[in-house]
């Protein structure tokens, strides 16, 4: 069996996808046969005989003109076992096999192996000659090498200091300018810290999950790189990986491809994975996107807890009235019920909570999600694949052959997709759906500006939720705001009343909101019950004032309304509102 690592399996594989020795069709098959049997892909594709370990040798002999060398006739000499640190050899998977005079030869698989030389010359201070191998003899010396004992970088600067001082004064010139060139301390330092950036890109992501965060950010620049997290909806930097992510930027950009199964040959084409991560004994999903930029490639992670799902519907601070509606509409035979908001309103989680509230043995619920974030037991969810074929329209319609009662469509995007859910809705069904608009009366103008008829929209809708997400003040720190005055909340629609008796607060910063003044996030929302007037109106060509106004004589309270309310109450900061609620 071969013993390689990750990396150069993934190099050596995409190479013979470059060469057309195996195809993409053939992948399946290659990693079916390697997980049933617990051995390398490699390993794999020889056993389905899609190539050999001399088409392999003669690919890389003819690529690079290199001599082959059998290493089943070479001994392991002492100078060997400690040329080189035992973790980059299995790293890199490289056998390196004599030394010769200030020569060291290496035997090498594959053609990715040249980008080692300046970090092999650095590393033992030799010029490198390398020379081709069979896998599995190359997998069987290291191995023998490995056996022999640990060697790290320590022991060879170890080793290099003491030949530095009995050694005598016979140097070559051109040797000592290559040597000051080469920086050689800095560069055994990032050598060494290849196999620091597992527990560099591990660290990222676990504080990240213990801290709360919806998403992370590793950026490259010219003449620097940062780590930033989204805590609470905003983007904050973490100095503490700035250093080490700069000095190896292109490391840790492998490392999470390799975590994402996603090819690291490629750095010229956006790429999409998932990184399931354990941590104290939860896991969580990781949504990967690397983007090249001018500079490098961009990753950002989206942390999808699978606990998160688990929320009910009093924990999201509905307004008792607006739950007493939501609930009603939710546990209708039929109907459309809409969630809108902007991208991070938090639309998701709230359509989970009701998903799991009206999850019954005796119903059959379906979901089209785009992507699936949470599982939910006793839910059958899709995930929406548009290169297939496979979008929201295509999923809906798959959806009514399969008996439902329950159905949840993740976005409604085009015109066909809003005709189907609305049809469904009128025939028996109950579908919960979202779309990005600013409140829950502009959604229906949405509707209706996609082409829908009025009278489809208003046969069909019951219920339109609007939502939006404010950082809570910090229960800690909570001081009087003296910038706020009756006159300011007069101008953003509090009766003089309302601005006479209004106390505001902020958070001041303390060590638990890590002197953001803000700690954790709170919905914000209105309610809109599709009644029999409003119903009305919309046959009417009612404008988007006109629905909101007579939604308001019908007891409809608007999302400021409920701002308004929370910033009397302390939970709410000014700024907060203003930046969450005020729109154009």
């Amino acid at each position: 069996m071969i013993n390689i690592s990750r990396e150069s399996e993934i190099n050596l594989i995409n190479i013979l996808i470059d060469q057309d020795i195996i195809s993409g069709k053939d992948l399946p098959n290659i990693k079916k046969i390697s997980t049933e049997g617990n051995k390398s892909q490699l390993d794999a594709v020889f056993e389905l005989q899609l190539t050999d370990e001399d088409k392999i040798l003669d690919l890389l002999v003819t690529e690079q003109s290199l001599a082959t060398i059998d290493l089943t006739n070479i001994p392991l000499t002492d100078d060997i076992k400690s040329v080189l640190p035992s973790n980059y050899i299995r790293m890199n998977f490289i056998a390196p096999f004599k030394i010769d005079g200030n020569i060291l030869h290496i035997a090498i698989s594959d053609s990715s192996k040249l980008s080692l030389m300046r970090n092999l010359k650095t590393i033992t201070k030799k010029n490198i000659e390398l020379h081709a191998a069979k896998v599995t003899h190359i997998s069987s010396f290291i191995d023998k090498i490995l056996d022999a004992g640990e060697t790290t970088i320590k022991t060879i600067q170890e080793a290099n200091a003491e030949k530095e001082r009995t050694k005598t004064f016979d140097y070559d010139v051109e040797d000592t300018a290559e040597v000051l060139d080469e920086t050689p301390e800095e560069d055994i330092e990032a050598l060494e810290n290849e196999s620091e950036v597992i527990k560099f890109s591990t660290a990222v992501v676990a504080e990240a999950i213990k801290s709360g965060v919806s998403d992370i950010h590793i950026e490259p620049y010219r003449f620097t790189s940062r780590v930033r997290y989204r805590l609470d909806g905003m983007l904050q930097e973490q100095e503490h990986f700035k250093k080490f992510l700069h000095s190896n930027y292109g490391a840790v950009v492998t490392r999470f491809k390799i975590m994402g199964k996603l090819d690291i040959a490629e750095r010229r084409l956006p790429q999409d994975g998932a990184i399931p991560f354990k941590i104290d004994g939860k896991v969580v999903d990781l949504r990967l996107s690397i983007l090249p930029t001018a500079t490098n490639e961009r990753i950002v992670m989206r942390v999808l807890n699978k606990d998160a799902g688990d929320i009910s519907l009093e924990q999201l601070n509905f307004e008792d009235t607006d739950l007493k509606i939501l609930r009603k509409a939710i546990h209708s035979t039929q109907g459309l019920v809409l969630v809108t908001g902007p991208t991070g309103s938090g639309k998701t989680t709230t359509l989970y909570s009701i998903l799991k509230e009206v999850s019954q043995p005796h119903l059959n619920i379906l979901t089209a999600e785009d992507p699936v974030e949470y599982e939910l037991d006793g839910v059958g969810q899709v995930q929406i694949k548009d290169d297939i074929g496979l979008n929201f329209s295509a999923a809906l319609r798959s959806f009514l052959r399969q008996d439902p009662e329950i159905i949840l469509v993740g976005e409604m995007r085009d015109k066909e997709t809003v005709d189907i859910g609305l049809k469904a809705a009128l025939t028996g069904h109950l579908v919960f759906s979202t779309l990005h608009t600013n409140d829950a009366p502009s959604s229906i103008t949405r509707l209706q500006n996609m082409g829908t008829p009025d009278y489809l929209i208003s046969a069909a809708c019951s219920l339109v939720l609007a939502q939006r997400l404010a950082r809570k003040n910090c229960t800690e720190c909570r001081e009087p705001d003296p910038d706020v005055t009756p006159k300011v909340l007069a101008d953003f629609g509090f009766t003089p009343e309302q601005a006479s008796r209004a106390n505001a607060v902020k958070g001041k910063g303390c060590p638990k909101c890590k002197g953001s003044g803000y700690k954790g996030r709170m919905g914000i929302y209105e309610v809109l019950n599709v009644t029999k007037a409003i119903k009305e109106a919309i046959l009417a060509k009612a404008t988007t004032p006109e629905l909101k106004a007579i939604a308001v004589k019908e007891g409809f309270r608007t999302m400021h309304d409920m701002g308004r309310e929370l910033i009397l109450s302390g939970d709410l900061n000014f700024r907060e509102f203003d930046r969450v609620l005020t729109m154009e």
